[in-house]
């Protein structure tokens, strides 16, 4: 009975499995690994330097191999070995190079001519499935470091102007450039703005509360929220908008505006000015209050007027630089100067190094992790045009000679404002070739190669 009833057991399980194996054994479709994709890329080539070192990126949807990073100015590239990684379901690799036309079914061992774009088709060995991808390698159409300048515009307002200062404003929505200007040497003075965006276009809007004359527009100093400007009486003007200006009562007599000094956990925001003091030139400081701090005496040598100033960020404290100038004693300097505190300041360069010629009206800004020093008016009354560069705050300078300098077409000069915008475009607006002549009305651009590059 037993027996009986194990055969019984085992019969209905064979009726089972048989059940299952008719529902989803013979007639099920298994899912096939169809893969392929090309899943690395490499090229080398002993007559490439680097080549090895590239590294290329698959774009799986789009179908593109491509180096983000591209390789030097001037590299080329032709007969290369390329090694690729593919799926499992690739039978068949067919090569078409653009370079030479010709057509082959790769063998992944003969080398391929990549001076231009390569197509890989591949396929199974059944051709029902495959996969396309253009490769290419990115290689720089420019020299990266070098500065190509041209002339942006040469008719910012159209009218002839004997004082000229540019500064960068912003009024919370828009970024505007601010033009100051006085058209001749009895005229009064007058503002125009541009949008950052298009510095071509300049319209006149108000301006009040400044004198008629005796303003130095190259001493503008934003500060805080307000900006400053001082005039030869000894009086200091502010604005909270750069159009609205008043008379700031209760200064000393201010002879110059340095600079000024952000605020952080070190130190307290400070706008740094040389002041006369019971008759003797100081420095000083006003704060944030309104208060002013009398600090040291002013060296003979260190300038007043004609001078390029900056501000640094170094070491978790704040310092103003300016370079070059005319001292009281009506001499031009060779000179950089810094200070931590607006009351005290040291040379950073002394006159014997002669990194550059003593020279006023340079022009200085932070750009590409450097202080550049452009142009001035030389002490034989020469206008300038020549490029130095400091990568230690100002303690040597470096003369550029070879891939950033000015075109023959550009004007030396001195006086001129410079700006650094949004796209990494070092601007020069206007400037003049002597001291005692007009304001140029143009605009100068260039922008270091490199800092224009996106990734294709």
């Amino acid at each position: 009975m037993k027996n009986k009833l194990y055969l019984f057991i085992a019969g209905c399980w064979a009726l089972v499995l048989s059940s299952c194996l008719d529902s989803g054994g013979l007639d099920r479709e298994y899912e096939v690994d169809r893969d392929c994709q090309i899943t690395s890329f490499s090229l080398q080539s002993d007559s490439v330097s680097g080549l090895d070192e590239v590294k290329f990126t698959i774009d799986q949807v789009n179908g593109r191999i491509m180096n983000l990073d591209s390789m030097p100015y001037g590299t080329e590239i032709e007969k290369v070995i390329c090694t690729v990684s593919i799926g499992s379901y690739v039978g068949r690799i067919e090569v078409f190079q653009q370079a030479t036309g010709d057509t082959l079914d790769w063998n992944q061992k003969d080398s391929l001519d990549f001076s231009q774009p390569v197509r890989f088709v591949t396929s199974s060995t059944d051709r029902t499935v495959s996969k396309e991808y253009l490769a290419y390698v990115n290689i720089h159409q420019v020299v990266p470091d070098s500065l190509p300048w041209s002339l942006y515009t040469d008719e910012m307002i159209g009218q002839t102007m004997v004082e000229q200062r540019v500064i960068p404003y912003s009024d919370g929505e828009t970024d505007y450039y601010y033009m100051y200007m006085r058209p001749t040497s009895q005229g009064a003075y007058h503002l125009y703005r541009s949008a950052e965006a298009d510095a071509k276009e300049w319209s006149e809007i108000t301006l009040s509360g400044l004198p008629e004359s005796g303003v130095d527009l190259a001493q503008i100093t934003r500060f805080e929220d307000k900006m400053y400007v001082p005039a030869t009486d000894g009086s200091l003007y502010e604005s909270p908008d750069g159009s609205e200006w008043t008379r700031v009562t209760e200064t000393p007599e201010v002879v110059s505006l340095l600079g000024s000094m952000r605020p952080n956990v070190n130190q307290p925001a400070r706008l740094s000015a040389i002041i006369r003091y019971e008759g003797v030139l100081q420095f000083a400081a006003m704060m944030t209050d309104g208060e002013w701090q009398v600090g040291a005496e002013v060296p003979t040598d260190f300038p007043i007027a004609g001078f390029a100033s900056l501000p640094i960020s170094l070491m978790y404290r704040e310092r103003i630089l300016i370079v070059g100038g005319r001292a009281s004693n009506d001499a031009l300097q060779n000179v950089s100067w810094a200070t931590m505190d607006a009351l005290t300041w040291a040379k950073m360069t002394d006159s014997q190094s002669h990194y550059f010629s003593a020279r006023a009206g340079s022009m200085m800004a932070y750009y590409d992790n450097k202080y550049y020093l452009i142009g001035g008016i030389d002490e034989n009354g020469t206008p300038l045009k020549d490029i130095y560069t400091s990568t230690d705050y100002g303690v040597t300078w470096k003369l550029q000679d070879e891939m950033v300098i000015l075109p023959a077409e550009y004007q030396a000069r001195g006086y001129a404002s410079m700006l650094v915008d949004a796209d990494n475009f070092l601007l020069i607006f206007g400037g003049k070739t002597n001291e005692t002549g007009s304001f140029l009305d143009e605009i100068w651009k260039g922008r270091i190669n490199r800092l224009g590059f996106e990734r294709q």
